[in-house]
């Protein structure tokens, strides 16, 4: 059999088949099948036709519907998103043949503009519908202040932002402590000038329509900088080692630091950090004498600067970490510098000192092209300089510096040596010099020494060998005719014996006279020539024999060089010559 158009009718028949021989009934046999007819899924059709608008969290059924055989299965999505948390009714109607699906829909904001839709599936085929949803709710807020709110801004700017909101929000109300301020359009409430009075919650209140408005706040907390209310110190004029104080009152949000300095220093004697007062106590010294400052700072804007003296008096005295020394040398031509650290106050009068070597009495130092003196005062330290840019003898001496106030007064001294560049080497040299001289001369004098007391043994010998045959008393001729000693006298000659037939006379070669005194005439010599002394018979008509003595200068015969200049001088003191016969 052959069935040449399907249709829905034949759907579940059963054909029956049934064979049989001829004639006989009761010899048959007979079978059946059941016919299925598909129906093929055409379309998905979706109750609402136009986009959903739903409020949030609000419910709607929306049905999806399709024919097909073997019925369809259906899935919900929002923009590819299977819904697995609401609840979905299927119902099949195989007489249709059709099947339907309704989801109960709940509002959710994420879904907004989202399109929702159903999925029917046949097995053989997927077709699917939907539409778009509007979901509307109240709108999401955030209040929040724009920058730092320090005192003194002006024109300063709270801002209601909006999150999220559909539809959009057309009404702002602004509350300060429940206290309606404004109501605007605008999501900004402006502060003209902010002043730490407005230091309050502020209420943004916004609403588009949707539910109950939407409510968010922000507490405004106003800063304002760090000052000194008030600023108390004790006597600032003192005396060492009493007590000084100084104190400040405070104010600002946040709590400030409070910072003690010296000023030119800028050492920092105290800082406190968040308080509302503070105080700086110390044992004052002379070395306190200055300006100071107390700060006031908590980061915002400058900080609050108070400024004020301190006076300690006292009499000078020189600065305990100054240590100068009491004598110093330098070489001459070089620049000299003394520096003095002092301690006074009030300010002292200063006044240098200079006493010389050769000199007994002190004269006041008086700046010149060459000699400098510098004064540089810091309040109670001073710093004293004396400089002299060439040095020379004259500066060697003591300097004197002498420094006085209403208080007292105080000195010091030191002793500059100033060495001439050339007087060791100098000094080396004479010393030498000398050394060798003397050496030359003790020689010499030594040799001399030993030459005369070897010559006076020959002579003494000569002498006696000479005299001894006289029958004339020499010691009666002596004591008539005293000569002046002048050394000892060596006769040129070497005969053993010397004679005189009548008086002995002494004639002088210059003069030719005779004479009963025996007498001498040395002749001075400008070179080193030997005096010639005559000796001859008191007879002058008669050939007198003559006897040179030759007299050598070097055996210490220097009376004799000076005869000239004194006249005629006796030749020989014979009793100290030992010329007795």
């Amino acid at each position: 059999m052959t069935i040449l158009e399907a249709s829905s009718s034949y759907h579940q028949t059963n054909v029956t088949c049934k064979a049989q021989n001829s004639g006989d009934a009761l010899d048959s046999v007979e079978g059946f099948i059941t016919v299925e007819v598909n129906v093929p899924l055409l379309a998905v059709d979706m109750d609402i036709k136009e986009n959903i608008t739903l409020q949030e969290n609000n419910e709607i059924n929306v049905t999806c519907s399709a024919r097909s055989r073997p019925l369809p299965h259906f899935t919900w999505f929002v923009s590819g998103r299977q819904i697995h948390d609401n609840y979905t009714i299927t119902t099949f109607d195989e007489t249709g043949p059709s099947g339907t699906s309704t989801l109960t829909y709940t509002g959710n904001r994420t879904d907004n503009a989202e399109r929702l839709y159903c999925v029917a599936n046949s097995g053989e085929k997927q077709l699917d519908n939907g539409t778009y949803l509007s979901i509307t709710y109240p709108p999401d807020i955030d209040v929040y202040p724009n920058g730092i709110p320090i005192e003194g801004i002006q024109q300063y700017n709270i801002s209601c932002l909006i999150l999220d909101s559909n539809p959009t929000v057309n009404n702002f109300r602004w509350y300060i402590n429940s206290e309606l301020v404004s109501e605007q359009t605008s999501n900004i409430l402006t502060i003209d000038y902010l002043n730490r009075t407005d230091t309050n919650n502020y209420t943004c209140n916004a609403t588009n329509g949707i539910g109950d408005p939407t409510i968010d706040f922000v507490f405004l907390d106003v800063l304002y900088k760090g000052s000194i209310l008030m600023l108390n110190t004790t006597n600032t004029t003192m005396a060492e080692g009493q007590t000084y104080t100084a104190y400040v009152d405070v104010e600002g949000k946040p709590l400030p630091n409070v910072t003690w300095t010296r000023d030119k220093t800028d050492a920092i004697l105290l800082t406190e950090n968040d308080v509302t007062n503070s105080s700086l106590n110390m044992t004052s010294m002379c070395e306190d004498t200055g300006n100071y400052t107390v700060s006031v700072d908590n980061g915002l804007i400058q900080p609050d600067i108070r400024h004020f003296r301190l006076s300690v008096f006292c009499a000078p005295h020189i600065d305990q970490n100054t240590n100068n020394p009491d004598e110093i040398s330098i070489e001459a031509g070089g620049m000299f510098t003394s520096e003095t650290k002092m301690v006074a106050f009030p300010q002292p009068n200063i006044t240098w000192y200079f006493r010389s070597n050769s000199s007994q009495t002190n004269q006041i130092i008086i700046s010149d092209n060459n000699v400098l003196m510098s004064y540089i005062s810091n309040d109670a330290i001073h710093l004293l300089t004396l400089t002299i840019e060439k040095t020379n003898s004259s500066h060697s001496g003591q300097y004197t510096l002498i420094v006085h106030n209403s208080i007292g007064k105080d000195n010091t001294s030191f002793t500059v040596n100033v060495i001439e560049s050339h007087s060791e080497s100098s000094v080396k040299v004479e010393a030498i010099v000398a050394g060798i001289l003397g050496a030359v001369v003790f020689i010499i004098l030594a040799a001399c020494v030993v030459n005369c007391y070897r010559k006076k043994q020959r002579k003494e010998k000569q002498r006696k060998r000479s005299w001894r045959s006289s029958s004339k008393d020499i010691d009666d001729i002596i004591k008539e005719n005293p000569i002046e000693d002048f050394g000892p006298i060596e006769p040129a000659y070497t005969s053993n014996t010397m004679y005189y037939k009548n008086q002995p006379s002494i004639q002088s070669k210059e003069t030719g006279e005779n004479t009963n005194k025996i007498y001498a005439k040395v002749v001075k010599q400008t070179t080193r020539q030997q005096p010639e002394v005559v000796i001859a018979d008191s007879d002058a008509n008669t050939k007198s024999d003559k006897w040179s003595l030759l007299f050598d200068t070097t055996l210490g015969l220097s009376p004799l060089l000076n005869t000239r200049e004194r006249g005629l001088s006796p030749l020989v003191n014979t009793r100290e010559r030992g010329l007795s016969p």
